[in-house]
């Protein structure tokens, strides 16, 4: 990738409550911040319709870097993006997401924000992203509040919504390494179906079935 080359990030809006949600205000944030520094951007709300998974695929494919946001479920993200990564995991180590930064940020009242974070670094490490340094950032409502209760400078190492411009600065930089010279493990490649996108039911993507249902015994 050159240096010249127009980049563009996708920030993907994992709030259970779509537009309306504490994520989605974060999503705004990150969208004025890359829209000031000239880069290409939009946000990919997980509770909206989506199109098929071929698409979602091609959609997820044309961009750069990703910026992952949720809130914190008692200490997990959000459902939306869990039935995400569940569906996604046919584009593993694919173009969609090989080689390609991630960076993210999480809501959460007061604990289990950073736990939520690191696993989501480990899921999109397993997709084939990386993640730049401080790639992370942490939004609490007790954070928050603490902030506005001190003054300056107490306070200066919480987490505050400014952070976010420093996440973007590293994600945008990510962007511009060469992405053609990692290597990926052997792993089994799953088809990409060509078919609505699932947003409800059982959900059976191709993966290997390795535990038989016991045969009924008779008395």
């Amino acid at each position: 990738m050159m240096e010249s080359e127009q980049k563009k990030i996708l920030i993907i809006n994992g709030s259970i409550r779509g537009t309306e949600g504490n994520s989605h205000a974060l999503s705004k944030m990150a969208e004025a911040n890359l829209t000031d520094q000239g880069i290409s951007n939009a946000i990919f709300t997980l509770t909206d319709p989506k199109p098929t998974i071929r698409e979602v695929y091609d959609l997820i494919s044309s961009y750069d870097g990703f910026l992952v946001v949720t809130g914190v479920y008692w200490n997990n993200w959000s459902s939306p993006l869990q039935r995400f990564i569940e569906i996604v995991t046919t584009f593993e180590n694919s173009p969609a997401f090989f080689g390609k930064p991630v960076a993210c940020a999480v809501t959460m009242d007061s604990v289990g924000g950073i736990e939520v974070a690191g696993r989501i670094h480990a899921v999109f490490s397993g997709l084939g992203c990386w993640s730049p340094p401080c790639s992370t950032v942490v939004i609490s409502r007790i954070g928050q509040e603490a902030i506005q209760a001190s003054a300056a400078p107490a306070n200066e190492d919480v987490w505050r919504t400014d952070d976010m411009e420093i996440v973007l600065k590293n994600l945008v930089t990510a962007t511009s390494l060469k992405n053609d010279a990692w290597a990926s493990w052997p792993h089994i490649e799953l088809k990409i179906p060509d078919q609505p996108w699932p947003e409800h039911g059982p959900l059976d993507l191709g993966t290997p079935k390795f535990i038989t249902n016991p045969s009924r015994r008779h008395p």
